[in-house]
């Protein structure tokens, strides 16, 4: 039994028996479940079986968009998966004292938390094994959203807040582009909760009629979100290829092929389940947006099969370097343009619940 697994069977153990502090969503709980059965059992049937249930079919959907990740792969997310989860919904006290994890912390780590494995090197994409997570949140529908916020109650409650930035440790500069997007997030979804609780009664519009203006605003932000994910990633790896291509891999302790397996093409396959039909449409456009990048994988991949993972990987560096208008200009050019078609969409949502249609 390889090291990886061993960890793997130990959290999955764990996980069985933990009580989180506070109620796991259920999009995190299906998240889990999904990166579980793809470590265990691989890729999910492309049929459903008959007489499903509506949670089985969401948790078949689920599994499904892990489709093409190694059960290596899963294993690795669903342990990283596994750390953030406790760290951000805490560990229930056994004696009722208060405890580290006993609330969701401002800054929990975004790297996993280092494992028995020893792998100093170990490449665990986190923000690309959330996409699935991320796009699920963009597909709720306004009804839905207006009833989780009716829900969710107080802003300390809300599920922004319980969000981490992905590519980076909380604090760094690397880290700043994701934390702005998510405090930028909290404070819509804050305004949103207020409004329905603390001012409800001095505002002179109904609760569900700003939370309506605001649901495009909320969708759009996971979307970019996206691809603020796949920009860092895409640098990151760029990065990893050439201190590997330039010191070697003991130095890096991330060989070439690796890099490749673990990193660029789970990301390229991510980019690619954005366009699926089942997508919202900011989800879907955020992947159109992302098609030249899965291009350049595409690219690459054939330089690495043909002439070797050298090849491949200067390949990709130089590609890379080659577009850095279209990461640093068009993407976020494409963010703005996204927030500020939620601001125009916005209106139409808000007259849609004055109608009450």
């Amino acid at each position: 039994m390889s090291d990886l697994t061993s960890v793997f069977r130990a959290k999955a153990n764990m996980m069985k028996s933990w009580k989180p502090e506070s109620s796991v969503s259920n999009r995190d709980a299906i998240e889990l479940f999904a990166l579980h059965k793809q470590a265990i059992s691989g890729d999910a049937p492309q049929r459903d079986p008959p007489n499903l249930s509506v949670g089985e079919k969401t948790r078949l959907r689920a599994w499904r968009s892990k489709r093409g990740m190694t059960q290596s792969e899963a294993m690795s997310c669903y342990i990283a998966e596994s750390d953030r989860q406790i760290r951000t919904y805490g560990t229930r006290s056994q004696s009722g004292g208060d405890r580290n994890g006993s609330r969701t912390p401002t800054n929990t780590p975004a790297t996993p938390a280092a494992s028995s494995s020893g792998s100093a090197g170990t490449l665990t994409p986190r923000g690309i094994a959330a996409v699935p997570l991320l796009c699920a949140a963009a597909a709720e529908s306004r009804t839905a959203y207006l009833s989780r916020l009716k829900s969710t109650g107080q802003p300390e409650n809300g599920w922004w807040r319980k969000q981490e930035p992905l590519c980076a440790d909380p604090g760094t500069p690397f880290a700043a582009p994701e934390s702005i997007v998510l405090a930028s997030a909290s404070k819509v979804e804050e305004l949103s909760l207020l409004i329905s609780s603390e001012w409800s009664g001095s505002v002179p519009l109904p609760p569900g009629v700003v939370q309506s203006f605001l649901w495009p605003l909320h969708n759009v932000l996971l979307s970019v979100w996206i691809v603020l994910i796949f920009m860092c990633t895409h640098i990151a790896s760029a990065i990893l290829l050439t201190k590997t291509a330039l010191l070697g891999a003991r130095a890096t302790g991330a060989p070439l092929e690796r890099i490749f397996s673990e990193e660029i093409f789970p990301s390229s396959r991510a980019a690619t389940s954005l366009c699926d039909p089942h997508q919202a449409v900011a989800v879907r456009l955020t992947g159109l947006c992302l098609m030249p990048f899965v291009t350049q994988c595409n690219v690459c991949r054939t330089v690495m099969d043909r002439a070797g993972p050298i090849a491949g990987g200067l390949a990709y560096v130089f590609v890379s370097i080659l577009t850095w208008w279209y990461w640093l200009c068009m993407l976020p050019w494409f963010a703005f343009a996204e927030i500020c078609t939620a601001f125009m969409l916005g209106w139409c949502f808000a007259l849609i619940e004055v109608a009450g249609v």
